[in-house]
């Protein structure tokens, strides 16, 4: 059996069609571009993922059909919160507001004496990133649009509609927009009413793994994708991403340090003893919950300062610098929240500092502290999900995961053993995983996992007892840098 997965990402989509043992016969991607604007605004046209899945669609399957490869069901995985207004003809009324849009933060602002409520119903804080917000902002301030909105939707459901016809959203995506109750799975009134929001203007909840619909003969006629094969909904990114690192049951964490980080861990259950420090969503496996933790810049920091300070130099030289530094970067101290913190405490007003900065200290202890501190964040982001569950087994991955010396660190700041797998597009993977148990293939995710990751090339990073001592007081310093410059202001 061959699946197609669509993962739909913020600077580009891609098609990769795979057997269910996960072997990859093809892949296709196009790219496209996020609109930034003042009072940061963020925004993009619908028509590029309307664009993108046809194209690539079109594609891959003259080339399934040119090699005699089936293509035997759909799958889509797909950045979480941007919101697409569309009329009773499910046309876009407007570009989508993205997931990194900040026009709601005086919305968000003014609910956050609700915030224990809200946290209560749905498992995460009030914040501009989630879409509900979005929701208020266009009811606010464009109520005209509002009224002539039939269905918000966010960018999988859209492309879902285009697919099949069918108007649905998964729990995954559902659970990232504070509307949607944890405990109940459904649509809460409550919730509604705070961020007014009317319940007929959202879609169909369903659960992720779901068969929503299937190839409708237009879709077929446009693209040469076979009618009548089943599409499925695989989930968020993230959940998925984390499947394909082997979040598919308790005990595992994923920490993906990409342009930012996350982390996410599979939970049976909500937390009964859940605070605020986490976000609680649902997992794309059926029954299963996620906690989440995220650091809002790791590569991104990384990249900015290459680009500032080392100019053409090349990777390998960085991470000889790197290797060459001592732990602990001659003393040199980075709190890494260059665009904010996020978990536990969602200080937008964070920046970045490097301190016990002397006249010895160089470029390249800087740049250790760096990801040092990038990797004291993460820890503290494992800590905290260490008091809702016992973490076994922690694997790695992103671009960062890609500097042997940064591997090292982590494992010493962690104070365990790390994984980093061998092969990449987790998140790919994953949706197929889910996609291949929701048609029956495997009986569950984890057998999935299992089979499919069989061969995968792994590699162990293990802490060495004097570094974990070290970096512990070294962490311990950088999180009371923090709260005196910014718990006093």
């Amino acid at each position: 059996m061959n699946i197609l997965v669509l993962d739909v990402g913020t600077s580009s989509m891609r098609g990769v069609l795979l057997t269910h043992a996960g072997e990859e016969l093809t892949r296709k991607q196009h790219f496209y571009k996020v609109s930034y604007m003042e009072h940061g605004c963020v925004e993009q046209n619908p028509s590029d993922w309307e664009h993108a899945l046809y194209d690539i669609v079109k594609e891959l399957s003259a080339e399934a059909r040119e090699r005699a490869w089936a293509i035997d069901a759909v799958t889509m995985t797909a950045q979480r919160s941007s919101v697409i207004p569309v009329d009773r003809s499910m046309r876009p009324l407007c570009n989508a507001i993205m997931w990194q849009d900040k026009r709601t933060n005086a919305i968000c602002e003014a609910l956050n004496a609700k915030n224990e409520k809200i946290f209560s119903l749905c498992g995460s804080r009030v914040n501009p990133v989630f879409s509900a917000s979005k929701m208020t902002w266009i009811r606010e301030q464009r109520p005209e649009l509002y009224r002539k909105t039939s269905k918000f939707m966010v960018i999988p459901d859209y492309l879902n509609y285009l697919m099949t016809g069918r108007v649905c959203t998964d729990y995954t995506y559902g659970s990232r927009s504070l509307l949607m109750n944890l405990y109940t799975h459904e649509w809460d009134e409550e919730l509604l009413g705070l961020f007014r929001v009317d319940k007929e203007k959202l879609c169909e909840l369903v659960e992720p793994g779901s068969v929503c619909g299937t190839i409708t003969e237009e879709f077929s006629g446009l693209t040469g994708c076979p009618a009548g094969i089943p599409v499925i909904t695989a989930g968020g990114d993230q959940q998925c991403g984390a499947i394909g690192q082997g979040v598919v049951k308790e005990g595992v964490l994923s920490v993906t340090a990409g342009t930012g980080g996350f982390l996410v861990t599979a939970a049976n259950e909500v937390p009964k003893n859940l605070e605020q420090d986490v976000i609680c969503n649902f997992s794309s496996v059926k029954g299963q919950y996620i906690l989440e933790s995220s650091v809002l810049t790791c590569c991104s920091a990384f990249d900015w300062f290459r680009r500032e300070f080392y100019g053409d130099c090349s990777y390998q030289e960085l991470n000889e610098a790197v290797a060459a530094t001592p732990i602990g970067s001659n003393g040199c101290l980075c709190v890494p929240y260059f665009q904010g913190r996020s978990t536990p405490d969602w200080n937008n007003m964070a920046k970045g500092i490097f301190a016990n900065v002397t006249l010895a200290t160089t470029k390249a202890d800087m740049l250790r502290s760096l990801l040092e501190g990038i990797c004291y964040e993460i820890g503290n982001g494992i800590d905290t999900m260490r008091k809702y569950l016992e973490i076994s087994d922690i694997y790695v991955n992103g671009g960062l995961t890609n500097s042997e010396p940064f591997n090292e660190i982590q494992s010493s700041v962690y104070g365990t053993r790390i994984i980093r797998r061998g092969k990449a597009d987790a998140t790919a993977r994953g949706a197929l995983m889910i996609a291949a148990t929701a048609l029956g293939v495997y009986e569950s995710a984890e057998e999935a996992f299992h089979v499919i990751g069989a061969n995968d090339d792994c590699k162990v990073y293990v802490p060495r007892e004097q570094d974990v001592l070290q970096y512990r007081a070294c962490r311990a310093q950088m999180n009371r840098l923090y709260r005196n410059v910014w718990e006093t202001t």
